[in-house]
């Protein structure tokens, strides 16, 4: 009855990865489109069968020009596109073993589509990245400089990855962050290089106090004072940010910005209806934060 649920379950679990894919699995191995590579089975079974799963369902593997068997051995030649899927070993008590062979694209990979931004400097804080493509289903990412751990993505496709970046120290050397994707074909893996001052990118910042002086006159002056997002370091001396405010005049909707580096606090002359800010590191001119909401001027 054991042998029977272990069949039962690892079939399932290999149809399972096969039809999906949408995680890495446990063993799989690549290889170039014109390469060898050859298959060991787990097992203490001196002799075994193998089968290859693919798109188009399960077939036996047979000694071939292409496909040499070797007691727990199959070496796969000549790589080609049909040649790809779950490769399982079977005993005679039943299935042993599973590796998908992955055709590696790896040539074709770019970095530009994973972009990373991070709140602050501080090593406290994780890098927050983003990688798709329409052709895998999974995919993964690692700190690599920092000898990191694989990361997965989360549900809504972001990654985020810790680092050990001084932010008191100039940095000297760069961040490697390496992917891989998968899908039910193929394998990618790309580096992806950056400074961690390039890709800092405030959270949004807070507007404490927003007072009007004057008020239903035409000289009306909107008194606006913005602290710095809560992850961002601190003393903020340090530290300090470039704000942004745009705002919009009552009467008739025109939008109008100004931007500001000296202190906390800005007025700003006018009959306003709403107005939102955002911040930027001021001395290495980092990205933009997002807008914070609109905020009524009553």
């Amino acid at each position: 009855m054991g042998l029977l649920m272990r069949f039962i379950v690892l079939v399932c679990l290999s149809i399972t990865r096969m039809s999906a894919l949408k995680f890495f699995p446990e063993k799989f191995e690549i290889g170039e489109k014109g390469t060898s590579v050859t298959l060991t089975c787990k097992t203490n079974k001196d002799s075994v069968t193998w089968k290859r799963e693919d798109a188009l369902g399960i077939v036996d593997i047979v000694e071939s020009d292409y496909e040499k068997l070797s007691g727990r051995h199959l070496t796969v030649i000549d790589l080609q596109k049909d040649q790809i899927g779950n490769y399982t070993c079977w005993s005679d008590t039943g299935l042993e073993d599973y590796t998908y062979r992955l055709l590696d694209k790896s040539k074709e990979a770019t970095g530009s589509n994973i972009n990373c931004t991070a709140e602050t400097f501080s090593c406290s804080e994780r890098i927050k990245c983003t990688w798709t493509s329409d052709e895998f289903t999974a995919f993964r990412l690692r700190n690599t400089r920092d000898d990191g751990d694989w990361v997965s993505q989360s549900v809504d496709g972001v990654f985020f990855l810790p680092h050990s970046t001084n932010s008191y120290s100039e940095e000297s050397e760069r961040l490697l962050i390496t992917g891989e994707a998968v899908s039910t074909c193929c394998y990618m893996k790309t580096d992806y290089s950056f400074y961690l001052r390039d890709i800092v990118k405030p959270d949004d910042p807070n507007i404490s106090i927003c007072t009007v002086k004057n008020k239903g006159s035409d000289k009306q002056i909107i008194e606006v004072e913005v602290m710095p997002p809560s992850s961002w370091p601190q003393p903020y001396s340090f530290f300090p940010l470039k704000h942004q405010i745009q705002y919009q005049i009552r009467h008739n909707g025109e939008l109008k910005t100004k931007e500001w580096e000296e202190g906390s606090k800005i007025a700003v002359e006018g009959q306003i209806s709403k107005l939102r800010v955002r911040c930027r590191d001021m001395l290495l001119l980092s990205q933009w934060s997002e807008w914070t909401t609109w905020k009524n001027v009553n």
